[in-house]
Order: C-alpha cells, then sequence, then structure tokens
C-alpha cells in the first residue's frame, strides 16, 4: 500500500500536521527529506506511519497535555530544550520540555511558559543570553511536540541537574526520579 500524501495549504506547519495525522515533526521531516520546517502552500508531503519508538515510549508515563497557546510557545520549548539539552539523547531532550511543563501544572511556579522560563536563576541559557542566539534544531521541535503530547520520561520531575557541573548544594537535596544521559531528574 502507497504512503498517503498531504497538499500543504497556506498556513499549514509541520507542528500541525503531525498533529492531525498522528505522527512527529521528526517523523515528518525523517519522510519528507526535510531538514527543517519550512513548508510551502501546494507541497505534497508524505505522511508516514505512525513512528513506532515514539509510540512505545509515550505509553510509558503521560501527563496531563497542554497546548501552547501559539507557535510562539513552541518555539520558546524548543529553544529551552536545544539551549539545555543539545547534546543529549532525544528521550532527555523530551524530559528536559516535560520539566518545564510538570512546573507549569505545579502551583509553586507560574502558570504560564515566559513565566516559568524567565523566573531569576532557573535555567543557565536564559541568564547568559545563548537561549536567544540559537536556532532549535528539528529534533528540539520534535522533542517540545512529544512533550506537549503527554510523553514525561521523568514520571513528573520538576527539576533536572548536570550532576558534573552544577556546584548548587539545593538542588542536590531534592529527591531524585531518574537520569537520562547527564542529566539527573528530580522532584
Amino acid at each position: 500500500m502507497a504512503a498517503p500524501y498531504h497538499t500543504v495549504a497556506w498556513g499549514e506547519s509541520l507542528w500541525q500536521l503531525a498533529n492531525i495525522y498522528g505522527t512527529t515533526v521528526f517523523a515528518l521531516q525523517e519522510a519528507n527529506g526535510l531538514w527543517d520546517s519550512q513548508i510551502y502552500a501546494g507541497e505534497q508531503l508524505v505522511i508516514p506511519e505512525e513512528y513506532p519508538a515514539v509510540e512505545a515510549a509515550r505509553t510509558v508515563t503521560t501527563t496531563s497535555t497542554r497546548s501552547p497557546e501559539t507557535g510562539w510557545e513552541i518555539d520558546l520549548l524548543a529553544r529551552i530544550i536545544h539551549a539545555e539539552a543539545e547534546s543529549e539523547p532525544y528521550a532527555g531532550k523530551v524530559a528536559v520540555g516535560a520539566v518545564i511543563l510538570n512546573r507549569l501544572e505545579d502551583p509553586r511556579f507560574p502558570d504560564d511558559l515566559n513565566g516559568v522560563l524567565f523566573s531569576p536563576w532557573e535555567f543557565e541559557p536564559v541568564m547568559n543570553n545563548r537561549f536567544w542566539s540559537i536556532t532549535p534544531s528539528a529534533e528540539a521541535y520534535a522533542a517540545a511536540e512529544e512533550a506537549l503530547a503527554g510523553w514525561d520520561p521523568t514520571g513528573g520531575a520538576l527539576y533536572f541537574y548536570n550532576p558534573v557541573t552544577s556546584t548548587s548544594p539545593w538542588i542536590f537535596s531534592r529527591p531524585v526520579v531518574t537520569q537520562i544521559g547527564n542529566h539527573v531528574f528530580a522532584l
């Protein structure tokens, strides 16, 4: 059976199409040989079969899904994922996104993405302006999408840190949930 196609309409994005067809931005990019998220009206895209590794991982732990208000919020989430977890495995990237989203649901943190990301002393890439100087990778956008869809590889963590580079005694006092790549995830 031939793979299904979709003709892109004006204003559509890979993120929207991934949600419509139950796949990921990363899978759409891979199936269509795309290096970034640019698509154009009239372009025909191959719609891949469900991305099995992602689907299997999604069933492990999910949180409530929260759709971002705007494409700008998706970009912010992808930026922090890229800045904090660029060299981490894919599950580690999703985990960073999940921590951000978990904070949105916790009353101890601001209830909007800007408030979580730009709270003083929370994220080093925001403090040193690396956050604004990077271009998020396709994988960072895909990880943001997976986190938004409810995949939480951390099981509800609110913090993450690299035990090799962190110096805060406070962060080391947090109960550890898991470690993925070089990041420890904690409550």
